[in-house]
């Protein structure tokens, strides 16, 4: 009789043992499955301070070829300066406060781009400065129009894998309808950073010009007075080719330069 209760108590014990081994396990796996929720909308948040200062720069970029084109140079590169400051701000912020976001990797290359778009295409047009040579300004615009065109692609391609139908309003809603993560490459990086001292010294090139233009110095002095800076321009320019082709070639050839999600 003795033996038999023993024997019916371990028994118990064993299966109340397992039980609260599968509620803990259940009760853990709930609580990861509550954290991933958080951090996922967390992720999808738009407005954050790093998004907002990355809208800013989109906004502002326009004025930077409007002032450029019409010799308003002063504006133009306090403009451009701001660009460059909340570029390097933003991911900071993102970083040391852990804001990085879904919208963030879309707005933050797009806010780059457009930036040196912007400012190359000003500064090459002929009713412009056209400062920079135009070989250096196709290979710039060029590499960014066929990264622009793989990424469209690229989402029409994934979104199609998903959603038996592609309608115009959720291709365009990157934050409801994510469908890749671009992630830039160390030499993509160094690339924006020489990019942008390169168009940053071509506008202060501009600005030493219009100086010497307005008190009316020969062109002899002129040109004596502006060597210096324009011969670090025209060979950064050479630096900034070779990086621009490095950076596409690593967007091409690396497979974690772009990681497509799963929707």
């Amino acid at each position: 009789m003795y033996k038999f209760i023993g024997t019916r108590s371990a028994a118990t014990t064993r299966i109340l043992t397992k039980c609260n081994l599968r509620s803990s396990i259940h009760t853990t796996s709930i609580i990861l499955n509550e954290q991933k929720t958080v951090k996922s909308v967390q992720s999808n948040k738009v407005l954050t301070i790093p998004n907002v200062l990355t809208m800013s720069r989109i906004a502002a970029t326009p004025f930077i070829g409007h002032f450029i084109i019409t010799s308003n140079l002063t504006p133009a590169l306090g403009i451009f300066a701001y660009c460059c400051i909340t570029d390097f701000l933003d991911g900071y912020i993102a970083r040391k406060y852990k804001l990085g976001s879904m919208a963030g990797s879309i707005l933050d290359p797009m806010a780059d781009k457009l930036l040196m778009l912007v400012t190359t295409v000003a500064m090459t047009m002929p009713s412009g400065p056209a400062i920079i040579p135009l070989p250096l300004a196709f290979l710039i615009v060029g590499r960014d129009f066929g990264l622009a065109v793989a990424a469209f692609v690229l989402r029409y391609t994934s979104l199609k894998k998903v959603y038996k139908r592609i309608t115009w309003k959720s291709y365009w809603n990157f934050f409801k309808y994510p469908s890749a993560m671009v992630k830039p490459s160390q030499i993509s990086k160094w690339n924006t950073f020489l990019q942008m001292i390169y168009l940053g010294l071509g506008v202060i090139v501009l600005m030493k010009d219009k100086k010497i233009d307005m008190e009316g110095e020969e062109n002899d002095e002129k040109d004596k007075e502006n060597t210096p800076l324009l011969t670090s321009f025209k060979w950064l320019g050479f630096i900034v080719g070779g990086t621009t082709v490095l950076s596409g070639a690593s967007y091409a050839l690396s497979r974690n330069a772009i990681r497509v999600l799963k929707i």
